[in-house]
């Protein structure tokens, strides 16, 4: 094959991969400090290690809404948008139109008591007061967290499905290892689908007291570079404005920032931040417990206690999910390579039929007349 036929077949093969992978980019966390949100008149709004860049927006507790108007250094200085419009009420699930990933998923079958799917990004993380460091390589205490929420959740009554498939390492392209994670959770159909992370900032900005108990706020975070951002923006307002009721003082509040983390596909789909690495894990679990009670209410959905267990942990290597792109990159080579060979379509159709007979025919002559015999 001549070397100019190598790079269209190169070119071809990045562009697909670029653009199933563009949404799930997002920006890193810092691993030598964070930044500072700063109101107009230079108080402290809201502290994230995740990357900031202007534009981006933060929705306060007392819904207060701000936006990044430049950044210097650590801090980001904001402008003041007003008060946040308050969340659309959230159609019932009877009437939900379950969306599918873009690319597609044919003949699932949703299950008759609502599911919430729950996995993690960034399998490391950690709570360095329990866990003794703040990560641990696939193996994370934010897993316990999410076991947490899942029991909380189901408890309720709702079917919970807890992914802890790994994505390590911890870089650039945690988002993109983590895409087909969420693809297989959205096959069954979930009513939610909640990345489940921890923050890396002061402890003291997650510290709260709520109905009695010591545990961390929750931070919920929407991708900015998102097409699906109004449908999951609203969904955490919904979100916000119970546990607001309910659980005055858990939720810090919501940021928008530069990303897509996987939430293009799905209308339901959020990243939290449970806390950070400076809290205890305990405060974590008891924080995202009290979350799950709204998690239902905010769609007017009442989960009914299964008869039997629903399996909630599973477990990938993603393996299979590298054999899958090989096998796929081969196809996709080998086709371009006949019909750059051919010069059409139809010929190449022509040949493949071709190149079938007659694997079909060796095969039937194989089963007449097997290898040892007359």
């Amino acid at each position: 094959m001549h070397k100019k036929h190598w790079l269209i077949i190169g070119a071809i093969v990045l562009f697909f991969m670029s653009a199933n992978t563009n949404l799930a980019m997002a920006h890193e966390e810092r691993s030598d400090g964070y930044f500072t949100f700063l109101s107009p008149q230079g108080k402290v709004l809201f502290q994230t290690a995740l990357r900031v860049s202007i534009g981006d927006e933060f929705i306060a507790e007392d819904n207060s809404h701000y936006r990044v108007g430049r950044i210097e250094g650590d801090n980001a200085h904001c402008e003041y948008l007003g008060v946040a419009t308050p969340p659309q009420i959230a159609q019932s699930a009877s009437t939900w139109h379950w969306p599918l990933p873009s690319w597609g998923i044919k003949n699932v079958v949703a299950s008759k008591t609502p599911t919430v799917a729950i996995y993690h990004t960034h399998s490391d993380e950690s709570y360095v007061p329990t866990d003794g460091t703040s990560s641990i390589y696939g193996q994370g205490g934010i897993f316990k967290v999410g076991a947490a929420l899942a029991k909380a959740l189901r408890q309720l009554g709702l079917n919970t499905i807890h992914d802890t498939t790994s994505h390590d390492p911890h870089d650039a392209m945690s988002y993109t290892r983590s895409r087909r994670t969420a693809a297989e959770l959205l096959k069954h159909r979930p009513i939610a689908l909640f990345d489940v992370h921890r923050d890396a900032v002061p402890r003291d900005l997650y510290v709260a007291s709520v109905k009695g108990q010591d545990v961390t706020k929750l931070t919920l975070v929407i991708g900015r570079e998102n097409p699906k951002i109004k449908a999951n923006l609203n969904f955490a307002k919904q979100l916000k404005e119970l546990n607001d009721k309910e659980n005055p003082g858990l939720i810090k509040g919501i940021f928008l920032a530069r990303g897509g983390y996987n939430q293009d596909l799905f209308d339901r789909a959020l990243l939290i931040e449970v806390g950070t690495h400076e809290n205890s894990r305990p405060a974590a679990e008891r924080a995202v417990s009290l979350f799950a009670d709204t998690v239902s209410k905010s769609m007017g959905v009442q989960g009914q206690p299964a008869r039997t267990q629903p399996s909630s942990v599973t477990k990938r290597t993603g393996s299979w999910s590298a054999v899958g792109w090989i096998l796929g990159l081969l196809i996709i080579s080998g086709a371009l390579y006949l019909y750059l060979g051919t010069g059409s379509w139809q010929e190449l159709r022509s040949k493949a039929k071709r190149f079938v007979g007659q694997e079909l025919n060796e095969f039937s002559n194989n089963k007449k007349n097997p290898k040892g015999k007359a």
